[in-house]
């Protein structure tokens, strides 16, 4: 394990990270603000930031990405997507965060923008994730950071990307990653502990040694559930899913308790670190770490 990539203390203390994306409207933004403020005094290793497709978003992202770097003491790591662009568009955007003084990274080939699919040539012929990590370490030998080596992030799929075959295509792609420069991996979302961990287990057979960030997501709503089931490509517990609708569809506290316990059961396995999806909230992520017992001090 690289020791840049998680501080010294984690040796014994679990560690935590965040996840928040650009507002959509001028109250969206006040709230994100407040929340950030929040997010930022937990002392998280890092807070990433979402990046749209084809470009969505972009300025509203590099704007957050200067907002955490200039208003709080957290490490911003900037989300890049591939889909739909130029290769020379992607190097401007990296040459841009990289100008606003972040020089780390979460690369991602992205999904296609509404009203495309895989079957148009303009997605087909995107740059895959692999690529994006072989950019990004030419932008830094180009315009290398003036104090640190910086992360390069990559995505890992413990029940399958969308477009995969197999685990072991999974796996083999995540361990490529890391070989064209990938120094830390965030897995996509799931529910249940043994997803993450057996895939780790492969991976890490198969000659991954990075750091591998369990993504979790503490889910208020009967809606959010959904989506986060989606995204997983797995069923909701049902036992939650029932219990959410029995509270009329909105329980926040349901959603903690699933996520604390999801945790405890990861840390006590062998990750490192959990990364929590907030949904541009701090209350929920933060009652999460709370009961986990890794704030010290209560942030404000």
């Amino acid at each position: 394990m690289n020791s840049f990539l998680l501080p010294a203390r984690a040796a014994t203390r679990a560690r935590f990270s965040f996840e928040v994306f650009p507002a959509r409207s001028g109250a969206a933004a006040l709230a994100l603000g407040h929340a950030v403020q929040h997010l930022s005094a937990a002392d998280p290793d890092f807070i990433s930031v979402t990046y749209g497709a084809n470009g969505s978003n972009r300025d509203a992202s590099l704007d957050l990405v200067a907002y955490l770097r200039d208003h709080t003491d957290a490490l911003p790591l900037a989300h890049l997507t591939t889909v739909g662009e130029t290769h020379e568009a992607v190097r401007a955007a990296i040459h841009a965060i990289m100008d606003a003084g972040v020089h780390d990274f979460l690369a991602l080939r992205g999904d296609p923008p509404r009203g495309l699919d895989e079957g148009d040539a303009r997605v087909a012929g995107s740059m895959s994730s692999w690529e994006l990590v072989r950019l990004i370490s030419e932008a830094r030998a180009e315009r290398p950071p003036l104090t640190s080596v910086g992360r390069t992030a990559v995505a890992a799929y413990p029940n399958g990307h969308p477009l995969s075959r197999s685990r072991s295509e999974d796996v083999d792609w995540l361990v490529a990653k890391q070989e064209a420069g990938a120094n830390l991996a965030i897995t996509q979302l799931f529910f249940r502990a043994e997803e993450y961990l057996s895939f780790v287990e492969e991976a890490r057979a198969a000659g991954l040694t990075i750091p591998v960030l369990p993504g979790l997501m503490p889910v208020s709503t009967s809606a959010q559930l959904r989506k986060v089931a989606s995204l997983a490509g797995r069923p909701a517990p049902a036992e939650l899913t029932r219990a959410l609708d029995a509270e009329g569809g909105y329980a926040p506290e349901l959603g903690v308790e699933h996520t604390v316990s999801l945790a405890r059961e990861l840390l006590d396995g062998g990750a490192p670190s959990v990364h929590l999806y907030t949904f541009n909230r701090h209350e929920q992520v933060l009652a999460v770490l709370r009961e986990l017992g890794l704030l010290t001090p209560d942030p404000v």
